[in-house]
């Protein structure tokens, strides 16, 4: 039943990063006077503490919740048609509370970035 799922759910996140307006390098437009040829930091990050707060906030926001959301939807439709089945709403609770883990880690994750950063700095 899982890998079932496997290709909707890999569809999805192809279709949430290729249509999510990421740009990853842009033209500026005419002569920066610099050596860059137009392009901008995509990133916008001078050191690896803003670079990895860039990535937690972007999974934290971007990312996760809509996977989240998906996943307890796929493990609802799987108690919803278990048909009485205790495995297969067994199998749809351990959808449900492990998409739920998996986003909690993810908003531990932006706390301990701060926590380290703080330790980092001084």
């Amino acid at each position: 039943m899982r890998l079932a799922a496997l290709p909707i759910l890999i569809l999805i996140l192809t279709l949430l990063v290729v249509g999510s307006g990421v740009v990853f390098a842009q033209s500026i437009g005419g002569d920066t006077g610099d050596d860059s040829g137009g392009l901008q930091n995509p990133i916008e990050a001078d050191s690896i503490t803003e670079i990895i707060n860039n990535v937690v906030s972007a999974l934290r926001d971007y990312i996760a919740p809509p996977i989240v959301a998906i996943m307890v939807l796929i493990g609802a439709f799987q108690i919803l048609f278990s048909a009485g089945s205790p495995e297969r709403v067994k199998t749809g609770r351990k959808t449900i509370i492990y998409a739920v883990v998996g986003y909690a880690i993810i908003l531990v994750a932006s706390g301990i970035t701060s926590i380290i950063e703080s330790v980092l700095s001084g």
